[in-house]
């Protein structure tokens, strides 16, 4: 009966069957509706993304903005060893304080992302013993706590910025607080973002004010959608909102624009901004609705240890022109 179904043998000489030849009935493992060879396979869903927090949320857009200066100044950096940095930088100019400051940053263990001891970064003015500290510390891969401080000798320390950090695999919760003043000036903010697949994310924002007796709460909510070549995000509150849109034209050009409404202030603006990378040579420049017009050029010598960058800016209503000029050492670079 089995080769009345197209099981059919052939025999040798000796009348002993050699092979087979292939079934005509389909092969039920794979399911019955297709025949062989085809199979079913699984397919592969990529898992939700940790999107960050709120306060980054438009971190693509921001990287592509210059970073301004006027004068000139001198930065020098130095490895001590695997975690440990210092360095010395030397200002002269008419808008920023002019001086001499020198820091570095100090971290003993770091294991993959988990900070088993804190690591401290700091710089000091030597004139006039103002101090920047910051205390980052990640005990568990999943907890972050973070602390900028501002010390001047006979003041109080200013707590610029004071945050706990929880971090998910699709979500991140974020407290902070920050006290530049005395107790009646103070700001605290929750937020919470979370990944509802590998593109988009959508979270929310609760920000509570006091200055001088007088209280203020707002909610904001935001959210992203990431693609490959453009990034589209928002920031929406009752008072405001943040619309910024970035796009990888090509390999080496990346544009961004966003558009800021704040009705508190009653002041809107428009901005469009790019980075053009060529090697060891990277060019951001914006312009905005103020009439804002600059660039930012900045180089890396090879094979010698420095870059060094330009920096112009011209407000035509104003009609003030800044110009600014950065060497930076770094014995990394060697």
């Amino acid at each position: 009966m089995r080769r009345s179904l197209g099981m059919k043998s052939e025999s040798n000489a000796n009348g002993r069957p050699t092979s087979k030849s292939p079934s005509c009935v389909p092969d039920t493992r794979y399911g019955a509706r297709f025949p062989w060879p085809f199979t079913w396979t699984t397919g592969v869903r990529q898992q939700p993304l940790n999107p960050g927090d709120v306060a980054n949320l438009h971190e693509r857009i921001n990287h592509l903005r210059p970073r301004w200066f006027e004068g000139f100044q001198l930065n020098l950096t130095k490895g001590c060893g695997v975690n440990r940095t210092l360095g010395a930088s030397w200002n002269l100019s008419h808008v920023t304080p002019t001086g001499f400051r020198f820091g570095g940053h100090f971290q003993r263990r770091c294991s993959d992302s988990v900070l088993t001891t804190p690591l401290v970064a700091f710089d000091v003015n030597p004139a006039s013993l103002f101090a920047n500290l910051v205390l980052l510390y990640r005990p568990v891969r999943s907890v972050g706590l973070a602390l900028a401080l501002q010390l001047q000798p006979g003041e109080q320390p200013f707590v610029d910025e004071l945050s706990l950090q929880h971090t998910g695999l699709s979500r991140t919760s974020t407290v902070r607080c920050s006290m530049p003043g005395s107790l009646d000036w103070y700001r605290v903010s929750v937020d919470h973002l979370v990944s509802l697949n590998d593109r988009l994310c959508v979270g929310a924002e609760v920000l509570c004010e006091c200055y001088r007796g007088e209280y203020n709460a707002n909610v904001a909510f935001a959210g992203r959608y990431n693609r490959e070549t453009y990034t589209l995000a928002a920031t929406v509150s009752p008072e405001a909102f943040d619309v910024s849109c970035w796009q990888k034209v090509f390999t080496s050009l990346q544009l961004g624009s966003s558009i800021i409404v704040n009705q508190r202030q009653n002041r809107a603006l428009g901005s469009v901004c790019y980075r053009l990378d060529h090697e060891d040579t990277i060019i951001r420049g914006s312009f905005d609705s103020d009439w804002n017009v600059g660039f930012t050029y900045s180089r890396k010598l090879t094979p010698a240890a420095y870059t060094i960058c330009l920096s112009l800016l011209l407000c035509v209503p104003k009609n003030t022109f800044q110009c600014g000029f950065r060497i930076d050492l770094d014995s990394n670079l060697l």
